[in-house]
């Protein structure tokens, strides 16, 4: 288990025997089927029971155990709607941690808020999620994220390309989604600061996998850098076309790209290309490392099929579990407000140590330190600069 501290564990331990009492539970929701999307979904259910496991060993919370009650949302909003009140009606659960599509958070969040059930958004990273819930004005948020908001990678991509790399002459390139036109909105707004107009704007449909008409009027219009704003099948479409016309130029996306599913479909052709990411597995050291040694082996894979959202899940949780902690129960409102006050810096999370992560105006645990580059070499995920691998050894705190 990695360091829970030694406090908390002492008084958790203190509890009555666990056998002997109703467990905690909490909703896991997540596109464990549906097309492009269940790297997450897998990745969000696999982090989530290294949690449950881990907190169960260690003689689980308030003396009782934790009880995951997992939900597939399909990646459909339909879908995202019924499991959502399924867990407040029926399963009566005291928070809710997951959703990996925006189109399926925006959704069901009204719903969350109307229950003042706690939800921890922990992959979907589309909009201003936290603040469309009404919330304010003495009525409370119940909608927290904990993902690398979209506009946070956006600003890592176009740095990458325009202040450390020095090129003007971009692409950009985005699905026709929800997700790909709010990213090419944010893209455009942050190439405007810098007075940057990209040479031409192409888009795609979730599904194509045949990019190459849009990379040769790309490649046509002088294009010197690619930024991408898809889903990861997608993505690595667009690097094997580029592989294809041997036009070997820098490819930059978001967190989609740091997927399994894009460094296997995209092979070779996806050596160097970048994305903007929360985490990064360690490859002989620290808790990133044990965290991802003990996913492969609870979930008896060989790889993480998103280290990013099974890492950001498995944070969330455990606020949760402090938020509970400290609450002394688990009551939606007590959670609420515990997390809106967490008094403990949490030591055992491995996106960063997080120190009063949300206050109450902002339900935002990522903070611009916490989204870096990665760079896809010999098909594993690495830091693009030795700064950054430098600061995540140091768990920054947020606050």
């Amino acid at each position: 288990m990695f360091r829970l501290g030694a406090a908390v564990l002492a008084l958790t331990l203190s509890g009555s025997a666990l056998a002997q009492e109703a467990p905690i539970r909490i909703g896991v929701v997540g596109p464990f089927s549906g097309k492009s999307s269940t790297d997450m979904g897998e990745s969000i259910r696999g982090g989530a029971r290294v949690f449950a496991d881990e907190v169960n060993r260690f003689g689980g919370l308030l003396g009782r155990r934790i009880e995951l009650v997992e939900r597939d949302d399909q990646a459909l909003p339909d879908v995202g709607v019924k499991v959502a009140r399924e867990l407040i009606e029926k399963e009566k659960v005291a928070a809710v941690v997951g959703f990996a599509n925006i189109g399926v958070a925006t959704r069901v969040a009204p719903i969350f808020q109307q229950a003042k059930v706690p939800l921890i958004i922990s992959a979907a990273a589309g909009g201003d999620i936290t603040k469309t819930t009404n919330a304010g004005n003495g009525v409370a948020n119940y909608v927290f994220r904990l993902a690398g908001r979209d506009l946070l990678q956006t600003q890592v991509m176009v740095k990458d390309v325009v202040e450390r790399r020095k090129i003007s002459a971009v692409a950009v390139l985005h699905d026709t989604s929800p997700y790909g036109e709010s990213g090419k909105a944010n893209v455009l707004a942050e190439l405007t600061l810098r007075n940057i107009k990209p040479v031409v704007i192409e888009t795609f449909k979730v599904g194509d996998q045949d990019m190459s008409q849009q990379l040769a009027r790309a490649r046509d219009a002088g294009a010197k850098a690619v930024l991408i704003y898809g889903l990861a099948s997608e993505d690595a479409a667009v690097a094997r076309g580029m592989a294809k016309m041997k036009w070997a130029v820098p490819l930059v996306g978001t967190w989609t790209m740091s997927q399994q599913t894009f460094i296997e479909q995209a092979g070779p052709a996806g050596e160097g290309a970048r994305a903007a990411v929360t985490f990064i597995e360690d490859e002989q050291r620290g808790p990133r490392y044990a965290f991802a040694k003990a996913y492969r082996k609870l979930n008896n894979v060989p790889t993480i099929p998103s280290g990013v959202a099974a890492a950001q899940t498995y944070d969330a949780l455990r606020l949760i579990y402090l938020a509970i902690f400290q609450a002394n129960g688990w009551n939606g409102e007590r959670i609420q407000h515990a997390l809106e006050t967490l008094d403990m810096q949490a030591s055992s999370t491995v996106v960063t140590r997080f120190k009063r992560p949300f206050a109450y105006d902002d339900h935002e645990a990522i903070s611009d330190s916490m989204v870096v580059m990665a760079e896809i070499r010999a098909q594993k995920l690495a830091y693009a600069y030795p700064e950054d691998e430098t600061a995540a050894l140091l768990m920054r705190n947020r606050r």
